[in-house]
């Protein structure tokens, strides 16, 4: 099914941007990102299986395609959709037990009946952290951090709201949204439901959700947001706050976020704890950008389980530097990953890592 769904893409964007009338539509753009990761140095390699944990893909020494992603975009005042298929290797040695495998990335339309109000909904981003809503192509170090990959939502199937009021150099930002609350691309198989919420509020003219280039005067953003998933037999609320500085070549963003996730209705379903648990993650990064490079250092901290003490109590330090291109459509650039065990038996797992990003 996955390769028909290619096809279909690939057959369908040049005929659409064939036809000089597409009834209000924007012209399709194709939408094509390779994300290569190159292992150079892994402490933990091992003859037959490193130890599994948070934010480690026990990657030895070696090559993977970290993404790999097709489709088209497409956006103009009043419309904009998106249709991409993609595979992403799993995050670390949990999510590693899921597999591998092509699916639908994004597949939204949107539409604004007045300025500054998008009515969007499909597979799509929910609106929780900045690090989570920044493209992957944005980041400094081109990965997310260990919490925004374990606690908050990804994306999922549903409908969002956003409204935007204000000025270019001052102005909010309101975004709510329903969805299924099983990241499920084809359909919902149950009553429980995801709800988020985010509001933020952005001082100065440069993006709040770029960290590379050099921008005239002070940009300055913070936003809070919200979530409860009540999925079958567990229900989950979380909240958080985040920002950005950018000075000159300077960008700081810090992220903090909380979690609560309690057993429901057990009869129906085995919940995913047997007990109400706090999880916490946060995230301090600060990048500099000269030229066309941008050094960047990244501290962030995950915890499964507020109350105990063991080996889900994990946090990491990435240094390293990117080379953007030009039309930033590419980035190369390689860093050092220090995890650390902050409860349990500590690993020896640091790593070296190259990256090379490409978007077209």
């Amino acid at each position: 099914m996955s390769s028909a769904l290619s096809l279909l893409l690939l057959s369908t964007a040049p005929a659409l941007a064939a036809d000089d009338n597409l009834g209000g539509l924007p012209e399709p753009d194709p939408y094509i990102q390779a994300h290569v990761w190159a292992t150079l140095y892994d402490q933990d390699e091992d003859r037959t299986a490193d130890p599994a944990g948070y934010g480690d893909p026990e990657d030895d020494s070696g090559f993977k395609i970290r993404r790999a992603r097709v489709g088209f975009t497409g956006i103009n005042d009043t419309w904009r959709y998106a249709v991409i298929l993609g595979q992403s290797a799993p995050f670390d040695g949990l999510t590693a037990l899921g597999g591998t495998q092509i699916d639908i990335v994004d597949a939204h339309a949107g539409y604004s009946p007045a300025e500054g109000l998008w009515i969007t909904g499909g597979v799509q981003k929910v609106p929780v952290s900045r690090e989570l809503i920044m493209s992957s192509q944005r980041l400094a170090l081109v990965e997310r951090s260990v919490a925004s990959e374990w606690l908050i939502p990804g994306r999922d199937t549903g409908l969002t709201v956003d409204y935007r009021v204000g000025s270019s150099s001052l102005y909010g930002k309101l975004s709510a949204g329903v969805y299924n609350g099983n990241r499920s691309v084809v359909s919902d198989d149950n009553e429980g439901k995801l709800l988020a919420a985010r509001a933020e509020l952005v001082v100065g003219e440069a993006n709040p959700y770029r960290t590379w280039g050099k921008v005239d005067g002070v940009t300055f953003a913070v936003a809070g947001d919200f979530w409860n998933n009540n999925d079958v037999a567990t229900d989950t609320t979380g909240f958080g706050a985040d920002m950005i500085l950018r000075v000159g070549g300077l960008a700081v963003t810090a992220e903090g976020r909380m979690a609560t996730i309690a057993p429901d209705d057990t009869t129906i379903a085995q919940p995913d704890v047997l007990a109400g648990t706090r999880r916490l993650g946060a995230l301090a990064q600060v990048g500099y950008s000269v030229a066309a490079y941008e050094p960047a250092v990244r501290f962030s901290l995950w915890d499964d389980d507020a109350d105990n003490e063991d080996n889900g109590d994990v946090a990491d330090v990435l240094a390293g530097v990117t080379r953007n291109g030009r039309n930033h459509n590419w980035r190369v650039g390689g860093g050092y990953v220090h995890r650390m065990e902050l409860g349990g038996t500590p690993i020896q797992n640091d790593t070296v890592r190259l990256w090379m990003l490409v978007r077209l």
